[in-house]
């Protein structure tokens, strides 16, 4: 019905959206990341989703994005503050455990105080990866539905296109908030790598059976 991707991985979409064409696609990116990154904004351009969900909004880059596409795109805008807000419902301990995320952020005591100094008189606190708030988004609008998810590690790492990389720090954020989400959210996931499953306890799908 409906396929979520995030930043590069949109043009996976884009084959899915060759074979499923009523199916509607759904990109995620973090816009001031991807007017920069060059291994990114050619992959999303390409694809031309049907949407795009920007998730830190800011009138100053709203053209630039909205330029790069046809005028048929739907843009779904959250500022960082409004996304982070969003997050807080999927979380046992809701804010907290996003404050306590972003402390994993960094790995020195020190670079630890300077992160939360330079985000929260900014309201800048991004959370999860844009991957992992596909998933969220997803489960917010469709509350009675499984969630097949392919291609997300929950912890920093190189893409599958070899290009750049969702860093270490972001990957320590998603790594802390996956073993925080809440069971009844948990539950509606479901993962192709037996890994991951085992890893996070999440449910695992065998691609055979879905086949």
């Amino acid at each position: 019905k409906e396929i979520y991707s995030s930043n590069g991985s949109a043009e996976l979409a884009a084959l899915y959206k060759k074979k499923y064409s009523d199916a509607t696609h759904t990109c995620v990116i973090s816009a001031r990341a991807f007017l920069k990154l060059d291994h990114v904004k050619p992959r999303v351009v390409r694809a031309n989703p049907d949407k795009i969900l920007i998730r830190d909004f800011e009138e100053i880059t709203e053209n630039l994005v909205k330029n790069l596409f046809d005028q048929s795109v739907e843009f779904i805008k959250f500022t960082r503050l409004e996304q982070f807000s969003f997050q807080k419902d999927f979380f046992n301990s809701g804010i907290l455990d996003l404050l306590k995320a972003e402390a994993s952020y960094e790995d020195n005591i020190l670079k630890k105080i300077i992160h939360f100094y330079k985000f929260y008189f900014s309201n800048n606190f991004l959370g999860v990866s844009s991957g992992f708030y596909s998933i969220l988004h997803a489960i917010k609008k469709y509350p009675d539905k499984k969630i097949i998810v392919s291609g997300i590690s929950f912890e920093g790492g190189s893409h599958y296109y070899s290009s750049g990389m969702m860093s270490l720090n972001r990957g320590r954020v998603d790594n802390y908030l996956i073993k925080n989400l809440k069971s009844n959210i948990k539950s509606k996931i479901f993962v192709l790598d037996k890994n991951l499953s085992n890893k996070f306890g999440l449910n695992y799908l065998d691609l055979k059976l879905l086949i």
